[in-house]
């Protein structure tokens, strides 16, 4: 069985970062959405990935490699435009073959192992096996109607949801799929829309069913998801001090890459600092990351996700998130690393190489 990584879509709700990096390579905790689905990937026994991506699958080659490092085997599909996922399904059969394969969403996380559900899949020779997860706002996504231990009809985006059950990233197909997708039509949005192919197979009768996950999905297709993220997974990050601390107080779980300075400073974990960073005279955490190469002075940051090379000084910042060598300056410089800032806090999301003075 081969994993299917759809990676095309354009981000439109993740702009300003999404007009210089693919949604799928935009870090958190300092390394890219698919260099954490891929290492989820590697803890299970698949082993194949077919990546799909659009017009920019030279960034995807030069960040992702051939997969090797993770001990994958990944090759890579364009899909020339985004036309929807059951699209981009169409467009890597080929490379798939005429096997099972699990499909995943290229910017979403998925806490627990697939791997009772790829037996259960596989015993019972399903075509199709729905992760769902009860979600508050169903209207926004594809709801699964069930009875019993039945699919009865999947929707998408209904304005009034049958329910309150989301399909997740994560789908497990049979070959069927294909012959499903070459049966629907465009959606009025213009995209072959994967719940049409889903729904066919229901419709001819293709053996259909579900199973609810019982961790944490995330779909990270917008900034406050990516601060969720963000949240969750330094949630999983153990400790570790491989620069240097001065004078500076910790509490809770602090990452401290390598040649990285920490002085005259608080920390309040957890927190994740990146290598070859500088933090100084700042109050850093709860809930922050900061990439490669970045410097905060003077400044106080919770819930927040800087990139690498990124410069904070003198701010106060919550919910933010800055981009790959983004400058943002403000006014105030507080006497000590744990007195108040003497402006608001402020929720900027900053762009690459940005300035804000």
């Amino acid at each position: 069985m081969k994993v299917l990584l759809l990676c095309g879509g354009e981000g439109t709700r993740l702009r300003p970062f999404t007009h210089s990096i693919p949604k799928q390579l935009l870090p958190v905790v300092n390394k890219p959405i698919l260099y954490h689905i891929l290492e989820w990937v590697a803890r299970t026994p698949l082993r194949e990935i077919v990546i799909v991506t659009g017009e920019n699958q030279g960034v995807f080659q030069q960040t992702v490699g051939d997969g090797s490092r993770w001990g994958l085997k990944i090759s890579y599909v364009c899909q020339p435009r985004p036309l929807g996922l059951a699209h981009a399904v169409l467009t890597a059969e080929t490379a798939l073959g005429k096997a099972p394969f699990l499909m995943y969403l290229g910017d979403n996380l998925l806490e627990e192992s697939p791997e009772e559900y790829l037996s259960d899949f596989e015993k019972k020779r399903l075509d199709s096996l729905l992760l769902l997860r009860k979600v508050p706002d169903p209207e926004n996504y594809g709801i699964a109607e069930i009875k019993g231990d039945r699919v009865l009809r999947v929707v998408e985006k209904p304005e009034k949801p049958p329910g309150n059950l989301a399909l997740s990233g994560l789908y497990l197909f049979s070959p069927a799929i294909f012959q499903s997708i070459r049966n629907i039509s465009p959606s009025a949005r213009g995209e072959l829309e994967i719940t049409d192919a889903i729904q066919n197979l229901l419709d001819r009768k293709k053996k259909v069913e579900y199973r609810l996950l019982t961790g944490w999905w995330l779909d990270t297709g917008s900034p406050d998801a990516l601060l969720e993220a963000n949240r969750r997974l330094l949630g999983k990050v153990a400790p570790a001090s491989l620069g240097r601390i001065i004078n500076s107080r910790v509490d809770g779980c602090l990452y401290l890459d390598k040649e990285s300075l920490i002085e005259n400073s608080k920390i309040n974990g957890p927190v994740y600092i990146g290598a070859g960073c500088r933090i100084k005279d700042s109050t850093i955490g709860p809930w922050v990351t900061v990439g490669d190469g970045g410097t905060v002075t003077g400044s106080t940051l919770k819930n927040s996700i800087l990139f690498s090379g990124a410069r904070v000084e003198n701010f106060a910042l919550h919910q933010s998130i800055i981009g790959r060598r983004a400058l943002l300056t403000g006014g105030h410089r507080p006497d000590q690393a744990d007195a108040a800032p003497l402006q608001p806090f402020s929720r900027l999301l900053l762009g690459d190489d940005g300035v804000v003075s």
